[in-house]
């Protein structure tokens, strides 16, 4: 099979790009300029750094190809704009390509929970949850969703809505990781938030069996572990597997604005994107963002097999392993 992985050498992507060599497809990585393809240096794949700005490129990329997975984007950027243009009009690029395509491919496109908001009124969210989304981020996905669906009468489309997902090659868990082998777990707002995680090789294993159902053509899903968690749950497991009891500090939201604030600042500057930024605050600091994953699991046939007392486990041995922890 000849597949396509957009921001192939990310975290979740480079995992991907790797399960499906294994399996013995023809996988072409197409990156932005620039990229570096990391964790992808030995893997017998094509790289094809273009990015998402020319539709000829990627029309010509496109033929002869049977699955598109469409994971780049940006989940931090300098400006608003910069969101837009990658996530949204970018995706709109990736699916004007392939409805150009003589036999155009499946395209799974890798959403977010950030298109639908948080928890409100104690509900789950699932495909009926009226989309709310409360960043920039949120809302250049849900956009880009918009553009899938525009598109489905030309290519068949799968929509996945991820949660938090974790495991090795991750940077913004790892830090938790880091603080917690110290003694010290933070977080914005209350422990007791509630909250749906996903481990990456389930987001694979998800993500492939999506793409070969076919239930699951013009169906939007939601993709987490069933069972959700606290946080505070979730740092005490890092605790007992990097065998440190950390103790948990809750940093109150105005603090955090002021901290995020600052952030941005700073960020401006030097004319980087902020790691903290007061949207970021925002979401953090949502008591529950817990989805409902039944149907992607009932229509793609896959079990995920990655609770956090498995998942912690095998990220933290990545980490020490790469020297990170």
């Amino acid at each position: 099979m000849r597949t396509i992985v957009t921001g192939g050498a990310g975290f979740i992507g480079s995992h991907l790009i790797e399960a499906l060599v294994a399996r013995g497809d023809d996988v072409t990585c197409l990156e932005r300029r620039g990229a570096s393809p990391a964790w992808l240096n030995d893997a017998a794949i094509e790289w094809l750094p273009v990015g998402l700005d020319d539709p000829a490129v990627l029309e010509r990329a496109f033929r002869g190809v049977d699955v598109v997975y469409h994971l780049a984007a940006l989940t931090q950027a300098r400006t608003s704009a910069d969101y837009y243009s990658v996530n949204t009009e970018g995706t709109a690029r990736v699916f004007e390509a392939a409805a150009a395509a003589e036999t155009p491919p499946r395209v799974v496109y890798i959403s977010s929970l950030a298109a639908i908001g948080p928890c409100r009124n104690g509900d789950l969210l699932s495909r009926d949850t009226v989309p709310y989304p409360i960043s920039h981020y949120g809302m250049s996905k849900l956009l880009a969703e918009s553009v899938v669906h525009n598109h489905a009468d030309r290519v068949p489309t799968v929509v996945l809505r991820l949660a938090a997902v974790y495991g090795p090659r991750e940077r913004a868990v790892l830090k938790m990781f880091q603080l917690v082998r110290r003694g010290l777990a933070l977080t914005v707002g209350g422990w007791d938030r509630e909250v749906s995680l996903i481990y990456v090789k389930d987001v694979v294993g998800t993500l492939m069996a999506a793409a070969d159902s076919e239930r699951t053509v013009g169906r939007t899903y939601q993709l987490a572990y069933p069972e959700p968690v606290r946080w505070a749950d979730f740092a005490r497991e890092i605790s007992r597997v990097v065998g440190r009891d950390a103790i948990l500090v809750s940093i109150p939201k105005p603090l955090a604005w002021s901290i995020a604030c600052a952030s941005e600042a700073c960020a401006a500057a030097r004319r980087v994107a902020a790691i903290l930024n007061r949207e970021r605050v925002r979401e953090m600091s949502q008591q529950r963002w817990v989805c409902d994953p039944s149907q992607a699991f009932a229509d793609t046939g896959f079990s995920p097999e990655y609770p956090i007392g498995r998942g912690v486990p095998e990220t933290a041995a990545w980490y020490k392993e790469v020297g990170w922890l």
